[in-house]
């Protein structure tokens, strides 16, 4: 499922990604992926929280949709450990 939907402008599918889902996301900006759980998701963003490996220290992140939409973020997210979703989704390619 989608992650995205292009209805006036960029936003989420609040159908394929839940609060309470699993998610693993990497930012253009940052080195490497951070894994975290879904706490908030509205149709212009999803609220992340994660732990940063310091102790009793937790942190959100936010991911807009217009940032995704513009190819700043890769995201992967499952509700069930079974079925991992992709943003951008793999082509089916080499690696993917």
């Amino acid at each position: 499922m989608d992650l995205i939907i292009k209805a006036d402008g960029s936003v989420f599918n609040t159908e394929a990604i839940e609060k309470g889902n699993f998610i693993r996301a990497k930012y253009s900006a940052w080195d490497e992926a951070r894994n975290g759980l879904v706490v908030l998701v509205t149709r212009e963003e999803i609220r992340v929280i994660w732990q940063p490996g310091i102790r009793n220290v937790t942190n959100f992140f936010t991911i807009e949709a217009g940032e995704v939409e513009a190819g700043l973020w890769e995201i992967s997210w499952t509700a069930d450990m079974e079925t991992i979703n992709k943003h951008p989704a793999d082509t089916g390619g080499p690696g993917g």
